[in-house]
């Protein structure tokens, strides 16, 4: 999910966010025709984008990226996951699977996967289990960049290989929760991100039409609404991803010709886009028992689209009141315990990656 200036900033990332965003709330809206678990794919595609644009621009310690990524993804998540164990305690009718176990709740806290109560590799909050990957993916860079700041991306993508390489039968127990965390292709959709970059570095589609880019680009979102759930969501999600996200970096110069005002808008979206994914489960949940059953209102795509609209304005009122103040306590607060040289001032932006 980086700042709003310098060479950074990508627009055409920040509408993929909240493409992203978006399709996983439509996915948990459960309305026909079903389809969204691809956003979760998209969003590791942009990480591992993300991620070297980061580095190259920056070249930061491995001790200074990870305490970026940490007062980025950590606050914001662990207040959530407290109120999940808080309503979990005081209103269990409400969460359904979901029991304040204090063991699963400080398990879920510290990014460890772990079977739940009712046998799913799910932390308390179950959005976070996609964060499991992420986290472990920075502390891979960050062990990475301790080698080589300048010349980190081949490790890195070998280290990515290896991990799920190594991972399979004939090392861990298929059916543990480190065996069925690790075994997973999503560790190559890191890969892919980091070779999106690399063709975007190099330019070798700058004369790519923007025609041909956008159709690309959409052609690669309906393919995977299409073949959602078909075959291996490398194959389904991860490749088409790449291609959403290598065509749609094309078009960074067309977007960048909009409305001040859309710009504006494009970019809250984009980075409120981690709150939304954080909180739309209680919003949906909310929304379809309070609003709709009261109602008596049936599901249906209009009503998917005004509980996507809903999601989209809390997390956007999330971001704004709750997350943003957070990480600038947890980075006021990382400057003060570690060299203030290491520690990012609070960015106006610092949408997930």
């Amino acid at each position: 999910m980086q700042g709003r200036s310098g060479p950074e900033q990508r627009y055409s990332v920040q509408i993929l966010r909240a493409i992203a965003a978006s399709t996983v709330v439509y996915l948990h809206t459960f309305t026909p025709p079903s389809f969204g678990l691809f956003g979760v794919d998209l969003f590791f595609l942009i990480s591992g984008f993300v991620m070297c644009l980061v580095i190259d621009h920056k070249e930061p310690s491995p001790g200074a990226f990870m305490i970026d990524r940490v007062t980025r993804i950590v606050p914001l998540y662990w207040a959530v996951t407290t109120m999940v164990l808080l309503v979990a305690w005081l209103a269990p009718s409400v969460m359904g699977t979901t029991v304040a176990n204090v063991p699963h709740y400080l398990l879920s806290l510290m990014f460890i996967p772990h079977f739940r109560d009712d046998g799913q590799l799910f932390p308390m909050l179950m959005p976070g289990w996609s964060l499991n990957y992420e986290m472990l993916y920075y502390a891979i860079i960050a062990m990475v960049l301790v080698l080589d700041r300048r010349h980190y991306k081949r490790p890195l993508a070998l280290a990515l290989i290896a991990v799920y390489a190594l991972s399979n039968g004939a090392w861990l127990d298929p059916s543990s929760a480190s065996g069925q965390f690790l075994h997973q292709t999503l560790w190559l959709e890191f890969v892919l991100g980091i070779g999106c970059y690399q063709i975007h570095r190099h330019r070798l589609l700058e004369r790519l039409p923007k025609s041909v880019a956008l159709v690309g680009a959409v052609l690669a979102y309906v393919a995977m609404v299409r073949f959602e759930g078909t075959a291996d969501r490398l194959f389904t999600a991860g490749i088409p991803s790449f291609f959403m996200l290598l065509f749609s970096l094309q078009l960074e110069g067309a977007i960048r010709r909009l409305d001040a005002a859309a710009l504006r808008f494009i970019v809250h979206i984009g980075d409120a886009s981690y709150a939304t994914y954080l909180s739309h489960m209680f919003v949906i949940g909310f929304v379809e028992r309070i609003v709709f059953a009261r109602l008596h209102i049936d599901k249906n795509t209009a009503t998917a689209l005004f509980t996507l609209a809903c999601c989209l304005a809390v997390g956007s009122l999330l971001y704004r009141l709750v997350d943003k103040p957070l990480m600038r306590l947890a980075r006021q607060l990382a400057r003060w315990l570690f060299d203030r040289q290491a520690v990012p001032e609070a960015r106006r932006s610092g949408s997930r990656p």
